[in-house]
């Protein structure tokens, strides 16, 4: 049976996550994660060089599919992982996004016209329905909750994912910190650590739909865990191993 890393049935104990990251990695590692650290690529645009979800997807079953660039740094660190590498991820768009997608039960949120092979040919191989959205930055944009229920700031994911009987709380955009030049994405500054709790990275309650958030969360027996010293940032998420 796959399983689903972003979705854990328990305390997850590691992930990856960007090593410039300090006050997120702080906050994970307080809660007993092991927090391995990917390298910066010097392709990507800054603000954006050193994300999990730019450089890496984990395709469960101890088979991460990885940007090219940071491989060999990453495999004496995950041994018992398969690696396969991907080539030319980086900057600008679209690019950048060939690794940013969603997995979630047998179905991956990505834009199809921009999605690495080597994930075209993970899907095929099982069984996974491709649901194609215009929108690249899949992974970015999805803050995942069940199988069935995600938040989101995109109006496009939000319309698609509703009539693909999906649970959606549509949120305003523009209230998650990326850099000084643009804003980021809920499902970048969020993600489980254990069945029901979600961790993000900065102070919740600081979000115009901050009510709804938590009514969301409560619907589905899930515990917001945050920091109320900081704005929510974008740092690309973890990747639960």
């Amino acid at each position: 049976m796959r399983t689903c890393p972003i979705l854990p049935k328990k305390k997850i104990s590691s992930c990856l996550i960007g090593a410039k990251y300090i006050d997120e990695i702080n906050d994970l590692t307080e809660f007993g994660i092991e927090c391995i650290t990917i390298p910066s690529s010097d392709s990507l645009f800054e603000e954006i060089n050193s994300h999990a979800d730019i450089q890496c997807f984990n395709c469960g079953n101890r088979v991460i599919i990885i940007n090219r660039q940071i491989a060999g740094e990453l495999q004496g660190k995950l041994n018992d992982y398969t690696l396969v590498p991907c080539a030319d991820i980086k900057s600008p768009y679209p690019d950048d996004v060939k690794l940013n997608a969603t997995l979630i039960g047998d179905k991956l949120i990505c834009n199809k016209d921009f999605v690495a092979d080597e994930i075209k040919v993970f899907c095929a191989k099982n069984n996974i329905t491709i649901i194609h959205t215009k929108q690249g930055y899949a992974k970015c944009s999805l803050c995942v909750v069940t199988e069935n229920a995600v938040i989101t700031e995109d109006d496009g994911l939000s319309s698609l994912l509703k009539n693909c009987q999906f649970d959606v709380l549509k949120i305003k955009p523009g209230f998650v910190h990326l850099s000084d030049k643009h804003y980021g994405f809920i499902g970048g500054a969020s993600g489980k650590i254990s069945e029901n709790q979600m961790y993000f990275s900065g102070d919740l309650s600081r979000h115009p739909n901050y009510k709804e958030i938590l009514g969301f969360l409560n619907k589905y027996n899930i515990e917001p865990i945050f920091n109320k010293n900081r704005q929510l940032n974008d740092f690309g998420g973890f990747i639960p191993l």
